[in-house]
């Protein structure tokens, strides 16, 4: 064997092991409390700076010239870290430096804060950690999405991981009398949280598994089509590991309804029905056909969720949307005042809460705390700024672009991609009024669909694999006749 066929193969299998560590990583960051306390997320960061650190020194003692494949997007990770970057600015004295009226208040607050952008500048530096550890672990995923079947692997690991959350947070609930690994649950009672504390944030994080089975089915199913000797559909293409997946979304949509989260139900249908329609239009199906489909499905998990969320508390829940609106809605225009006194320089990482003090009122009179604006959104301009703010939004926007592409291009994971996109309507979705995506285990997940979903068939390093049409495998293909020149032409 050649010098450069062993130094392609040690390549390999150091992607084998990083992927098998990554994949395993992802589903535990969900069981300290989701990782929502800045000892976890401080810990998964440090973890993940060392494998980086560990599989790039390895990388290059194998190959001077191996390049990591997050270069490949250098200029959205470099866009993303604008954000983190702003942060750290927030939490230095520079306040004297900004024009007059920059820097208004509550008037009944006074001034806020100091010499310094951000409340709370004690707090940004942890939070920054938090975001470098998403960045982190989207770099690694993209670094092992260069084979089909190393992708499949990673997202049934974590696959399993999210099965295996829905089925604990049913039986803590109904076998073990709603029973917490972190002592007797005061909030939430009757409804599954599983290892998390918050409802919906376990909601998106099933909800994300219900994404990311139906691409591993289509992507499977892709897979079988370009090994197989006829073009078929992708439910033609369905085999008993595919049976296992959906099996999997049962659980996953049984652990959904016993959340009780409305908005959580909603937008997992939202990124299931999307993922799943661009699975079948992408399979060939007539864009009439999908929409129909698409329309009969709908009514379909409409009626089923209404059947058997009439007694788990979803249905009841629904009917008294309208009392709970009120303090939502008084959250969302009191934040809005806080984004209108600073508009350009925000009120700094993870301030949120201090902040919004200054400014809470009637009806929020209750002796609670408001450290979320339960839409992320507004929290990121709240925090950072409209114009900074929209950093990550527009990262994800570009990053919807991109799958867009992967799933069209032949070298992409057509079903990862759609995952991605699935994924990234159910995060939208759920944003617009709820947390789910402040949660560090549903980024870390999100993180990771979308890192397989970018993937695409690696022909640069190593030996170009000829992908063989079905018509054309080396099974299958006559041998070549000989070829009779005439002579004069």
């Amino acid at each position: 064997m050649a010098a450069q066929d062993i130094q392609r193969n040690r390549i390999s299998r150091m992607h084998d092991g990083l992927a098998f560590v990554v994949a395993v990583l992802v589903p535990l960051t969900s069981l300290p409390l989701a990782s929502n306390r800045a000892t976890w997320w401080l810990l998964w960061t440090a973890v993940l700076a060392a494998i980086a650190l560990i599989y790039v020194f390895r990388f290059g003692v194998v190959d001077l010239a191996y390049r990591v494949r997050a270069l490949d997007h250098k200029v959205l990770v470099g866009f993303t870290m604008v954000l983190p970057l702003w942060a750290l600015v927030q939490t230095v004295p520079v306040v004297g430096m900004l024009p007059t009226g920059w820097l208004l208040a509550a008037p009944e607050a006074g001034k806020m804060g100091g010499a310094t952008l951000s409340v709370q500048p004690q707090v940004a530096v942890s939070g920054v950690l938090r975001f470098a550890g998403y960045i982190l672990l989207a770099c690694l995923v993209l670094e092992v999405a260069s084979r089909r079947d190393r992708v499949l692997r990673v997202a049934q690991i974590v696959y399993a991981g999210i099965c295996l959350q829905a089925v604990w947070a049913v039986v803590a609930l109904k076998v073990l009398d709603d029973f917490s690994f972190w002592g007797v649950k005061v909030a939430y009672l009757g409804s599954a949280t599983g290892t998390f504390v918050n409802r919906n944030s376990l909601a998106t994080f099933l909800g994300f598994g219900l994404v990311l089975g139906l691409g591993i089915v289509a992507e499977r199913a892709r897979r079988n089509s370009i090994r197989a000797t006829r073009r078929d559909t992708v439910i033609g293409r369905l085999g008993y590991g595919d049976l296992i997946v959906l099996i999997g979304m049962v659980f996953l949509m049984i652990g959904l309804i016993y959340t009780q989260s409305r908005l959580g139900l909603v937008s997992s249908l939202c990124g299931a029905g999307v993922t799943l329609m661009l699975v079948r239009a992408q399979s060939g199906v007539a864009a009439g056909r999908v929409l129909v489909e698409m329309v009969v499905v709908g009514l379909a998990a409409i009626v089923a969720v209404a059947l058997v969320a009439a007694g788990q508390g979803v249905a009841e829940r629904m009917l008294f949307l309208g009392n709970e609106a009120v303090n939502r809605l008084a959250i969302y225009q009191q934040t809005l005042g806080m984004i209108e006194m600073r508009p350009w320089t925000g009120y700094g990482m993870d301030a949120f809460g201090a902040a919004f003090e200054a400014f809470r009122g009637p009806p929020l009179l209750a002796p609670v705390t408001y450290d979320l604006a339960h839409n992320s959104y507004l929290m990121l301009w709240a925090e950072f700024g409209v114009v900074f703010g929209s950093v990550p939004i527009l990262a994800l926007i570009a990053v919807a672009i991109l799958l867009w592409r992967r799933m069209r291009s032949e070298d992409g994971f057509s079903g990862m991609a759609a995952a991605g996109l699935g994924a990234l309507v159910l995060g939208a979705v759920h944003s617009l009024g709820d947390f789910s995506l402040e949660i560090p285990a549903n980024v870390y997940v999100l993180m990771c669909i979308l890192g397989l979903g970018l993937g695409h068939q690696s022909q640069r390093r190593g030996k170009a694999k000829r992908t063989f049409e079905p018509a054309e495998r080396a099974s299958d293909a006559p041998a070549p006749l000989p070829i009779k020149r005439r002579s004069g032409t």
